[in-house]
């Protein structure tokens, strides 16, 4: 029973304290000596014992030596030529048997290849020398009259001006261009656009050559005598007079729309009345009203008739003959592209029609 007060004296609790701090040591120290035993466990390297000596096979062989090879005096390749006009290249035979390509000859390259030529088929052919660039203005005049009520008659002119470029002569004076004439939405104009075919007609080596350019026809309004140019020149469409073709046709329509009128005015009516209790005036049912209403009714008829003949053909445009005008080329203009006898002329008129 006095080791309780004693513990719970001064000189106890530094017992027990000093106590504490041996136990405390004593496992800190064993702890410590167990894992410096574990490492050098692990560490340890054992000395394997010695065994026996590398033991080695020597075996004899023989040299590798390659055959001779045995060639072909002169001799040809048998495997067949696809193109008759590729040259035969000589060939000789080894020793077993494969063909292999003689000395001083290149080996033929077969049609199949497994890396393919990475080619552009966008590309445009190369121009030749005798090009020029788009958008030329040649300077024609027409030949024949055109008028916008017959659109069948072929727009045809002849080139007033050589036209040059980096000092060749592309187009000589005198060529012949051939178009197609279409309504124009101005009302003194007709438009020619599209296809056109000039015809070489000098006498140089090109005579008779056929050329298909895209263009467009524009007015050319120049005076020869002072050089000057007017307001409307390099405008789109052929300018031409308009003309009215009949000027009776309007006195007709005046005088059928009055008959018409004045028949539906001599019919007689009667008071009859409506279902919400008015009146109104019917024409009365007789022989004369009905005589009347048939004349009006073919008076209306063709009153309409001559209004439509008026709105299609009681103006047109019509171009003579010597019209200035420029053909405003779309494209580049390649004289090599020309051919003669081309055929695809007609197939064009026909697909603009």
């Amino acid at each position: 029973m006095r080791v309780l007060p004693y513990l719970k004296s001064p000189t106890g609790n530094l017992v027990l304290f000093f106590g504490f701090i041996a136990v405390g040591g004593l496992l800190v120290f064993r702890s410590n000596a167990r894992e410096k035993a574990q490492a050098a466990q692990m560490t340890k390297v054992t000395a394997s014992e010695q065994g026996a000596a590398r033991e080695s096979i020597t075996r004899n062989g023989l040299p590798f030596k390659l055959p001779p090879l045995v060639r072909k005096s002169a001799t040809v390749s048998d495997v067949p030529v696809s193109d008759p006009d590729e040259t035969p290249t000589a060939t000789a035979v080894d020793a077993r048997g494969q063909r292999v390509a003689a000395k001083g000859t290149e080996p033929r390259v077969l049609p199949i290849s497994l890396f393919s030529v990475a080619t552009d088929s966008n590309a445009a052919p190369p121009l030749s020398k005798t090009y020029a660039p788009f958008g030329r203005l040649i300077p024609c005049e027409t030949v024949i009259t055109v008028e916008s009520s017959k659109l069948d008659t072929p727009v045809i002119g002849l080139v007033t001006e050589d036209i040059y470029h980096n000092g060749e002569l592309i187009i000589p004076a005198g060529t012949e261009v051939h178009g197609r004439a279409s309504l124009d939405r101005a009302r003194e104009r007709i438009a020619a656009s599209g296809k056109w075919v000039v015809v070489w007609r000098d006498g140089s080596p090109l005579n008779g050559t056929e050329l298909v350019l895209n263009g467009i026809a524009l007015d050319r309004e120049k005076d020869d005598v002072s050089g000057e140019f007017g307001m409307r020149d390099g405008s789109a469409g052929l300018l031409g007079d308009l003309i009215k073709s009949d000027n009776w046709q309007e006195i007709r329509l005046f005088a059928s729309t009055f008959l018409a009128g004045f028949a539906g005015g001599l019919q007689q009516l009667q008071n009859q009345g409506t279902a919400f209790g008015g009146v109104a005036q019917v024409p009365v049912v007789s022989t004369r009203n009905a005589a009347l209403a048939g004349t009006a009714d073919v008076l209306n008829a063709y009153a309409r008739q001559i209004q439509e003949a008026i709105a299609r053909d009681g103006f047109f445009v019509r171009v003579p003959a010597g019209k200035q005008f420029y053909l405003y080329v779309t494209e580049t203009i390649d004289q090599a592209k020309g051919t003669r006898g081309n055929r695809s002329n007609e197939e064009i008129w026909r697909k603009q029609q």
